[in-house]
């Protein structure tokens, strides 16, 4: 059986409708998103970071995205994230203490360790690390490790393959970090580079950062992944972007339309 965690629900026809938190849906810092789920304080600082940052941004040219779609909402996480200290911690801390509300739920023993898909995805592994430890955010007592995987595989040295590190899955469950998912190809492209240096790939949680919701998760369960942890559904993102006001409705539409649009 899959395991679905943190599997975003279907929003069907309840996109627009805000419970009753009071004004604009927010109240003590919480708002209710068209998922179901509740954005807490950090959630929505961190969605206003994601705007001030251009980690989401709303393009007037369309970009050309890995599955071969064209796009107007462009996820990022390069210097948009490495140049910005506060918005990279932040991204840090929502990875790490998703891996221990999960690790601790799934694993015993062994120690968490993030492999971050090269090359967005590199840095937020590194940075839940650097926050696990930080912040004293410990899963089964002990912090998060990372290790680092190349775009090619290096054919010198001491440590050759796709991941600095050989496997040691008898004192490490390895997490594959992804900051965003549209069709699912990359990630089955990864795993089976990882699979070629010997990582346990069918045992292997993946903690993807924003779901495009465009049908890449479910491809991804298709390919054989049990384990999938989903930070943020952009779908939601988007609609807090527009009840904070930093974005337009007429924004939010574009994208609600380009999404429904485009399924894989």
């Amino acid at each position: 059986m899959v395991s679905r965690l943190m599997r975003p629900k279907s929003s069907g026809n309840n996109y627009r409708r805000l419970n009753a938190l009071g004004k604009r849906g927010e109240r003590g810092g919480m708002m209710q998103v068209p998922s179901g789920r509740v954005f807490e304080r950090d959630d929505l600082e961190l969605s206003r970071l994601m705007v001030a940052n251009r980690f989401i941004e709303n393009q007037k040219q369309a970009a050309v995205l890995t599955s071969g779609m064209s796009t107007y909402v462009y996820v990022s996480g390069r210097e948009d994230l490495t140049d910005k200290n506060l918005f990279e911690w932040q991204v840090g801390r929502k990875i790490a203490r998703l891996v221990k509300q999960y690790g601790e739920s799934e694993y015993n023993q062994r120690q968490q360790c993030l492999i971050g898909i090269p090359t967005a995805a590199t840095a937020m592994a590194q940075a839940a690390a650097m926050v696990s430890y930080a912040e004293n955010i410990l899963v089964n007592g002990q912090y998060i490790c990372h290790r680092t995987m190349r775009e090619n595989p290096k054919r010198h040295g001491l440590h050759q393959g796709w991941v600095n590190g050989e496997p040691q899955p008898d004192i490490h469950v390895y997490w594959t970090v992804e900051n965003v998912v549209t069709s699912g190809t990359t990630l089955i492209t990864i795993a089976e580079r990882l699979r070629q240096s010997g990582y346990p790939v069918e045992d292997m949680p993946i903690l993807v950062f924003v779901d495009r919701q465009q049908g890449g998760i479910k491809k991804l369960e298709e390919a054989g992944f049990r384990k999938i942890v989903v930070a943020y559904n952009l779908l939601d993102l988007v609609f807090i972007f527009g009840e904070l006001g930093l974005w337009s409705k007429n924004q939010v539409k574009a994208v609600e339309d380009e999404i429904a649009a485009n399924q894989f």
